[in-house]
Protein backbone atom coordinates (compact mmCIF):
# COMPACT_ATOMS: atom_id res chain seq x y z
CA UNK A 1 0.00 0.00 0.00
CA UNK A 2 1.59 3.53 -1.37
CA UNK A 3 2.02 5.62 1.33
CA UNK A 4 -0.04 9.28 1.53
CA UNK A 5 2.48 12.46 1.26
CA UNK A 6 0.60 16.08 2.37
CA UNK A 7 0.72 19.11 0.04
CA UNK A 8 2.44 21.85 1.59
CA UNK A 9 -0.45 24.15 0.05
CA UNK A 10 -2.06 25.71 3.09
CA UNK A 11 -5.42 26.57 0.92
CA UNK A 12 -8.83 25.04 1.98
CA UNK A 13 -9.26 23.26 -1.46
CA UNK A 14 -5.67 22.06 -1.09
CA UNK A 15 -6.25 20.87 2.19
CA UNK A 16 -9.62 18.79 0.61
CA UNK A 17 -7.98 17.56 -2.20
CA UNK A 18 -5.62 15.74 0.65
CA UNK A 19 -9.06 14.81 1.75
CA UNK A 20 -9.91 12.79 -1.10
CA UNK A 21 -6.54 11.13 -1.53
CA UNK A 22 -6.64 9.87 2.34
CA UNK A 23 -10.06 8.61 2.07
CA UNK A 24 -10.04 7.39 -1.65
CA UNK A 25 -6.27 5.40 -0.14
CA UNK A 26 -7.97 2.95 1.92
CA UNK A 27 -6.03 3.28 5.29
CA UNK A 28 -2.61 4.05 3.64
CA UNK A 29 0.14 5.23 6.03
CA UNK A 30 0.33 8.99 6.32
CA UNK A 31 4.19 10.82 5.22
CA UNK A 32 4.61 14.16 6.96
CA UNK A 33 6.74 17.40 6.23
CA UNK A 34 7.86 18.49 10.71
CA UNK A 35 5.63 21.38 9.72
CA UNK A 36 2.96 20.19 8.77
CA UNK A 37 0.97 20.23 12.02
CA UNK A 38 2.46 23.43 13.95
CA UNK A 39 2.03 26.21 11.29
CA UNK A 40 -0.62 28.96 12.58
CA UNK A 41 -2.22 30.01 10.04
CA UNK A 42 -5.27 30.78 11.57
CA UNK A 43 -8.12 29.12 13.46
CA UNK A 44 -10.20 27.97 10.36
CA UNK A 45 -7.41 26.79 7.93
CA UNK A 46 -5.63 25.05 10.74
CA UNK A 47 -8.47 23.15 12.11
CA UNK A 48 -9.20 22.22 8.71
CA UNK A 49 -5.79 20.96 8.76
CA UNK A 50 -6.88 19.27 12.28
CA UNK A 51 -10.16 17.46 10.57
CA UNK A 52 -7.99 15.96 7.85
CA UNK A 53 -5.27 14.47 10.52
CA UNK A 54 -8.09 13.13 12.34
CA UNK A 55 -10.20 11.45 9.24
CA UNK A 56 -6.56 9.91 8.47
CA UNK A 57 -6.40 8.33 11.28
CA UNK A 58 -9.62 7.48 11.90
CA UNK A 59 -9.32 5.58 8.49
CA UNK A 60 -5.57 4.66 9.19
CA UNK A 61 -5.05 0.40 8.69
CA UNK A 62 -1.68 1.11 10.56
CA UNK A 63 -2.02 4.39 12.72
CA UNK A 64 1.49 5.86 12.92
CA UNK A 65 2.74 8.94 11.26
CA UNK A 66 6.02 8.37 9.23
CA UNK A 67 8.48 11.37 9.41
CA UNK A 68 11.33 11.24 7.03
CA UNK A 69 14.94 10.04 8.81
CA UNK A 70 16.68 13.22 8.22
CA UNK A 71 14.32 14.98 10.67
CA UNK A 72 15.21 14.88 14.49
CA UNK A 73 12.97 12.87 16.46
CA UNK A 74 12.59 15.29 19.19
CA UNK A 75 12.23 18.18 16.81
CA UNK A 76 9.43 16.45 15.52
CA UNK A 77 7.92 15.81 18.79
CA UNK A 78 7.80 19.20 20.07
CA UNK A 79 6.20 20.08 16.64
CA UNK A 80 3.65 17.62 17.33
CA UNK A 81 2.74 18.41 20.88
CA UNK A 82 2.81 22.34 20.04
CA UNK A 83 -0.33 22.94 18.53
CA UNK A 84 -3.92 21.57 18.66
CA UNK A 85 -3.65 19.48 14.95
CA UNK A 86 -0.75 17.78 16.25
CA UNK A 87 -2.15 16.66 19.75
CA UNK A 88 -5.21 15.43 18.27
CA UNK A 89 -3.78 13.31 15.95
CA UNK A 90 -1.01 11.99 18.00
CA UNK A 91 -3.90 10.75 20.30
CA UNK A 92 -5.99 9.19 17.74
CA UNK A 93 -2.74 7.57 16.85
CA UNK A 94 -0.41 4.50 18.13
CA UNK A 95 2.91 6.28 17.63
CA UNK A 96 5.37 7.49 14.73
CA UNK A 97 8.23 6.90 12.94
CA UNK A 98 11.08 8.87 12.29
CA UNK A 99 13.16 7.00 9.56
CA UNK A 100 13.72 3.84 11.59
CA UNK A 101 12.89 4.91 15.21
CA UNK A 102 9.76 4.05 17.01
CA UNK A 103 8.03 6.13 19.34
CA UNK A 104 4.79 5.12 21.17
CA UNK A 105 1.50 7.21 21.55
CA UNK A 106 2.34 7.72 25.21
CA UNK A 107 5.80 9.01 24.97
CA UNK A 108 5.45 11.08 22.19
CA UNK A 109 2.79 13.17 23.73
CA UNK A 110 5.25 14.20 26.76
CA UNK A 111 6.61 17.23 25.27
CA UNK A 112 2.56 18.38 25.32
CA UNK A 113 2.25 17.90 28.70
CA UNK A 114 4.14 21.08 30.02
CA UNK A 115 1.95 23.20 27.50
CA UNK A 116 -1.53 21.20 28.72
CA UNK A 117 -0.47 22.47 31.92
CA UNK A 118 -0.08 25.74 30.93
CA UNK A 119 -3.31 26.09 29.28
CA UNK A 120 -5.03 24.47 32.47
CA UNK A 121 -3.43 27.01 34.53
CA UNK A 122 -5.01 29.95 32.28
CA UNK A 123 -0.93 31.18 31.52
CA UNK A 124 -1.64 32.88 28.63
CA UNK A 125 1.81 33.96 27.47
CA UNK A 126 2.97 30.78 28.09
CA UNK A 127 0.45 28.97 25.05
CA UNK A 128 -0.14 31.84 22.97
CA UNK A 129 1.98 31.87 19.84
CA UNK A 130 1.47 33.88 16.44
CA UNK A 131 -1.72 34.77 17.82
CA UNK A 132 -3.01 32.01 18.09
CA UNK A 133 -4.25 30.28 20.94
CA UNK A 134 -5.82 26.88 21.49
CA UNK A 135 -7.55 24.53 24.25
CA UNK A 136 -7.40 21.00 23.27
CA UNK A 137 -8.72 18.60 24.90
CA UNK A 138 -8.08 14.92 24.51
CA UNK A 139 -9.31 11.39 26.23
CA UNK A 140 -7.19 9.76 28.49
CA UNK A 141 -5.20 13.15 29.73
CA UNK A 142 -4.96 14.16 33.26
CA UNK A 143 -5.71 17.50 31.99
CA UNK A 144 -8.83 16.66 29.28
CA UNK A 145 -10.76 19.10 31.31
CA UNK A 146 -8.95 22.13 30.97
CA UNK A 147 -9.76 25.01 33.38
CA UNK A 148 -10.53 27.62 30.76
CA UNK A 149 -13.54 25.23 29.93
CA UNK A 150 -14.64 23.21 32.51
CA UNK A 151 -15.31 24.01 36.30
CA UNK A 152 -13.69 20.88 37.49
CA UNK A 153 -12.68 17.47 36.30
CA UNK A 154 -15.56 15.51 34.71
CA UNK A 155 -17.49 15.85 31.61
CA UNK A 156 -20.94 17.64 33.13
CA UNK A 157 -18.43 20.26 34.17
CA UNK A 158 -18.31 22.49 31.02
CA UNK A 159 -18.23 26.30 32.48
CA UNK A 160 -21.81 28.37 32.28
CA UNK A 161 -21.95 31.03 29.43
CA UNK A 162 -20.74 33.62 32.33
CA UNK A 163 -17.72 31.95 32.97
CA UNK A 164 -16.74 31.11 28.97
CA UNK A 165 -17.50 34.77 28.64
CA UNK A 166 -14.96 36.04 31.29
CA UNK A 167 -12.63 33.23 29.07
CA UNK A 168 -13.23 34.40 25.98
CA UNK A 169 -13.17 38.27 26.38
CA UNK A 170 -8.95 37.69 28.28
CA UNK A 171 -8.13 35.74 25.03
CA UNK A 172 -9.41 38.85 23.12
CA UNK A 173 -7.50 41.16 24.45
CA UNK A 174 -4.34 38.83 24.67
CA UNK A 175 -5.23 37.81 21.10
CA UNK A 176 -5.86 40.70 19.33
CA UNK A 177 -3.96 43.38 21.23
CA UNK A 178 -4.79 46.45 20.28
CA UNK A 179 -7.65 45.57 18.64
CA UNK A 180 -9.34 43.77 21.04
CA UNK A 181 -12.07 46.97 21.48
CA UNK A 182 -12.85 46.43 18.04
CA UNK A 183 -14.47 43.11 18.78
CA UNK A 184 -18.46 43.97 19.85
CA UNK A 185 -19.14 42.31 23.20
CA UNK A 186 -22.24 41.22 21.97
CA UNK A 187 -20.15 39.22 19.39
CA UNK A 188 -18.10 37.74 22.68
CA UNK A 189 -21.49 37.24 24.88
CA UNK A 190 -22.92 35.54 21.81
CA UNK A 191 -20.06 33.66 21.20
CA UNK A 192 -19.84 32.31 25.25
CA UNK A 193 -22.91 31.12 25.02
CA UNK A 194 -22.70 28.94 21.70
CA UNK A 195 -19.07 27.81 23.46
CA UNK A 196 -20.66 26.38 26.49
CA UNK A 197 -23.40 24.74 24.89
CA UNK A 198 -21.22 23.11 21.90
CA UNK A 199 -18.93 21.75 24.08
CA UNK A 200 -21.91 20.22 26.14
CA UNK A 201 -22.94 18.45 23.38
CA UNK A 202 -19.39 17.27 22.49
CA UNK A 203 -19.07 15.48 25.98
CA UNK A 204 -22.25 13.68 25.13
CA UNK A 205 -22.18 13.43 21.17
CA UNK A 206 -18.73 13.12 19.76
CA UNK A 207 -17.10 10.65 22.58
CA UNK A 208 -19.39 7.46 20.73
CA UNK A 209 -19.58 7.09 17.16
CA UNK A 210 -22.95 6.90 15.02
CA UNK A 211 -24.03 3.37 16.82
CA UNK A 212 -23.10 4.83 19.87
CA UNK A 213 -20.33 3.13 20.95
CA UNK A 214 -17.93 4.48 23.15
CA UNK A 215 -14.54 5.81 21.26
CA UNK A 216 -11.07 4.58 22.53
CA UNK A 217 -9.84 7.80 21.34
CA UNK A 218 -11.47 11.37 20.97
CA UNK A 219 -10.33 15.31 21.31
CA UNK A 220 -12.40 17.97 21.16
CA UNK A 221 -11.52 21.95 21.67
CA UNK A 222 -11.38 25.27 20.21
CA UNK A 223 -8.52 27.44 18.88
CA UNK A 224 -8.85 31.17 18.70
CA UNK A 225 -6.87 33.82 16.39
CA UNK A 226 -6.45 36.97 14.99
CA UNK A 227 -5.19 36.65 11.75
CA UNK A 228 -4.18 38.71 8.47
CA UNK A 229 -5.25 36.38 5.44
CA UNK A 230 -3.33 38.11 2.34
CA UNK A 231 -5.05 38.28 -1.15
CA UNK A 232 -2.15 36.40 -2.93
CA UNK A 233 -2.88 33.33 -0.43
CA UNK A 234 -6.25 33.04 0.34
CA UNK A 235 -8.52 34.76 -2.01
CA UNK A 236 -8.78 31.79 -3.62
CA UNK A 237 -10.82 30.13 -0.72
CA UNK A 238 -13.66 32.48 -1.00
CA UNK A 239 -14.51 32.07 -4.92
CA UNK A 240 -16.44 29.26 -4.79
CA UNK A 241 -19.85 31.33 -3.85
CA UNK A 242 -20.81 34.69 -4.74
CA UNK A 243 -21.37 35.22 -1.22
CA UNK A 244 -18.02 34.45 -0.05
CA UNK A 245 -17.12 36.54 -3.10
CA UNK A 246 -18.65 39.61 -2.04
CA UNK A 247 -17.86 39.31 1.54
CA UNK A 248 -14.00 39.21 0.79
CA UNK A 249 -14.43 42.03 -1.68
CA UNK A 250 -16.02 43.98 1.17
CA UNK A 251 -14.23 43.25 4.01
CA UNK A 252 -10.48 43.45 1.24
CA UNK A 253 -7.89 45.75 3.04
CA UNK A 254 -6.05 47.11 0.10
CA UNK A 255 -2.32 47.79 0.38
CA UNK A 256 -1.29 51.26 0.84
CA UNK A 257 0.32 50.71 -2.81
CA UNK A 258 -2.39 49.83 -4.18
CA UNK A 259 -1.41 45.90 -4.62
CA UNK A 260 -3.08 43.04 -3.45
CA UNK A 261 -4.35 43.28 0.05
CA UNK A 262 -5.57 41.74 2.88
CA UNK A 263 -8.13 40.19 5.19
CA UNK A 264 -8.52 41.30 8.95
CA UNK A 265 -10.27 39.20 11.56
CA UNK A 266 -11.17 37.53 14.59
CA UNK A 267 -11.08 33.42 14.03
CA UNK A 268 -12.69 30.99 16.30
CA UNK A 269 -12.81 27.77 15.31
CA UNK A 270 -14.28 24.58 17.22
CA UNK A 271 -13.51 20.94 16.86
CA UNK A 272 -14.43 17.17 17.78
CA UNK A 273 -13.31 14.12 16.24
CA UNK A 274 -16.80 12.33 16.62
CA UNK A 275 -19.02 11.14 13.63
CA UNK A 276 -19.95 14.58 12.75
CA UNK A 277 -24.19 15.97 12.75
CA UNK A 278 -25.95 13.77 9.94
CA UNK A 279 -24.25 10.64 11.36
CA UNK A 280 -24.88 11.22 14.75
CA UNK A 281 -28.58 12.41 13.67
CA UNK A 282 -29.35 9.15 11.70
CA UNK A 283 -27.31 6.61 13.17
CA UNK A 284 -25.80 5.70 10.04
CA UNK A 285 -22.04 6.78 8.12
CA UNK A 286 -22.29 9.32 5.74
CA UNK A 287 -21.52 7.40 3.11
CA UNK A 288 -24.92 5.33 3.62
CA UNK A 289 -26.49 8.44 3.00
CA UNK A 290 -27.25 10.56 -0.53
CA UNK A 291 -26.01 13.90 0.12
CA UNK A 292 -29.59 15.50 -0.16
CA UNK A 293 -30.45 13.02 2.91
CA UNK A 294 -26.70 14.07 4.50
CA UNK A 295 -27.78 17.72 3.87
CA UNK A 296 -31.54 17.49 5.01
CA UNK A 297 -30.09 15.72 8.35
CA UNK A 298 -27.26 18.24 8.75
CA UNK A 299 -29.74 21.45 8.55
CA UNK A 300 -31.83 19.79 10.59
CA UNK A 301 -29.27 19.58 13.24
CA UNK A 302 -29.15 23.34 13.05
CA UNK A 303 -32.31 24.00 12.84
CA UNK A 304 -33.95 22.13 15.91
CA UNK A 305 -31.32 22.64 18.40
CA UNK A 306 -32.75 26.44 18.57
CA UNK A 307 -34.61 24.55 21.38
CA UNK A 308 -33.23 21.80 22.24
CA UNK A 309 -29.78 21.67 24.17
CA UNK A 310 -29.24 18.21 24.28
CA UNK A 311 -29.79 17.02 20.25
CA UNK A 312 -26.43 16.51 18.27
CA UNK A 313 -25.21 19.75 17.19
CA UNK A 314 -24.89 23.41 17.82
CA UNK A 315 -26.99 23.44 20.99
CA UNK A 316 -28.94 26.97 22.00
CA UNK A 317 -26.17 29.45 21.33
CA UNK A 318 -26.18 28.90 17.53
CA UNK A 319 -29.30 31.86 16.67
CA UNK A 320 -27.17 34.38 19.55
CA UNK A 321 -24.10 33.53 17.28
CA UNK A 322 -25.67 34.13 13.63
CA UNK A 323 -27.72 37.12 15.18
CA UNK A 324 -24.40 38.81 16.16
CA UNK A 325 -22.46 37.40 12.79
CA UNK A 326 -25.27 39.54 10.96
CA UNK A 327 -25.03 42.64 13.25
CA UNK A 328 -21.40 42.87 12.70
CA UNK A 329 -21.06 41.27 9.33
CA UNK A 330 -19.29 38.08 9.90
CA UNK A 331 -19.25 34.37 8.55
CA UNK A 332 -20.26 31.13 9.51
CA UNK A 333 -19.05 27.79 8.30
CA UNK A 334 -19.13 23.72 9.14
CA UNK A 335 -17.74 21.20 8.03
CA UNK A 336 -18.86 17.82 9.10
CA UNK A 337 -19.19 14.39 6.67
CA UNK A 338 -19.24 15.06 3.03
CA UNK A 339 -20.74 18.85 3.51
CA UNK A 340 -18.96 22.09 3.95
CA UNK A 341 -21.48 24.44 4.63
CA UNK A 342 -21.54 28.85 5.29
CA UNK A 343 -23.34 31.51 5.76
CA UNK A 344 -21.90 35.15 5.49
CA UNK A 345 -23.50 38.81 6.65
CA UNK A 346 -23.82 42.02 5.33
CA UNK A 347 -23.77 44.38 8.63
CA UNK A 348 -27.78 44.50 9.66
CA UNK A 349 -28.85 43.05 6.81
CA UNK A 350 -32.40 41.86 7.49
CA UNK A 351 -32.12 37.88 6.11
CA UNK A 352 -32.87 34.27 7.14
CA UNK A 353 -30.53 33.30 9.71
CA UNK A 354 -30.18 29.55 8.87
CA UNK A 355 -29.50 30.32 4.75
CA UNK A 356 -26.59 28.39 4.49
CA UNK A 357 -25.09 28.12 1.08
CA UNK A 358 -22.08 25.03 0.07
CA UNK A 359 -19.00 26.67 0.57
CA UNK A 360 -17.68 25.06 -2.82
CA UNK A 361 -19.72 23.65 -5.81
CA UNK A 362 -17.24 20.64 -5.43
CA UNK A 363 -17.82 17.21 -4.46
CA UNK A 364 -16.34 16.59 -0.93
CA UNK A 365 -15.07 13.37 0.45
CA UNK A 366 -16.54 12.10 3.91
CA UNK A 367 -14.30 14.57 6.84
CA UNK A 368 -14.30 13.48 10.28
CA UNK A 369 -16.01 14.91 13.32
CA UNK A 370 -17.08 18.51 12.98
CA UNK A 371 -15.66 21.81 12.65
CA UNK A 372 -17.37 25.32 13.10
CA UNK A 373 -15.17 28.50 12.53
CA UNK A 374 -16.50 32.25 12.92
CA UNK A 375 -14.72 34.87 11.35
CA UNK A 376 -15.30 38.32 12.38
CA UNK A 377 -13.51 41.10 10.29
CA UNK A 378 -11.66 43.68 11.93
CA UNK A 379 -12.00 47.05 10.67
CA UNK A 380 -10.17 49.91 11.33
Amino acid sequence: MFPVTLSDEWTLASIERSLKRVVASGGAPLHLAKDFVGRRKGAMHDAARLQLLATWARLAKERRLHYHGANQTKAVLDELCDYAPGIVVLRLCDGISVGDEYVKRREALEPAKSRMVWSDQLQWNRVIKGRTIDFTCVSGSKVQYLTPLFTARNARAVKRKEGMFLVLSSLSEHVATIDAERIPRSFIEACAIFASELIKNTQEHATSDHRNQPYLEHAEGLIFSWQQLDEASYMKDFGGHPRLVDFWNRERVPNRDGSEGYLRCLQLSFFDTGPGFASRATGVRVDELSIDEEREALMGCLQKNVTTKREAGAGNGLPDVLEALREVGGLITIRSGRLNVFNAFTPKEVCNLFDFDDWTPEALAPAAGAVISLLVPIRR
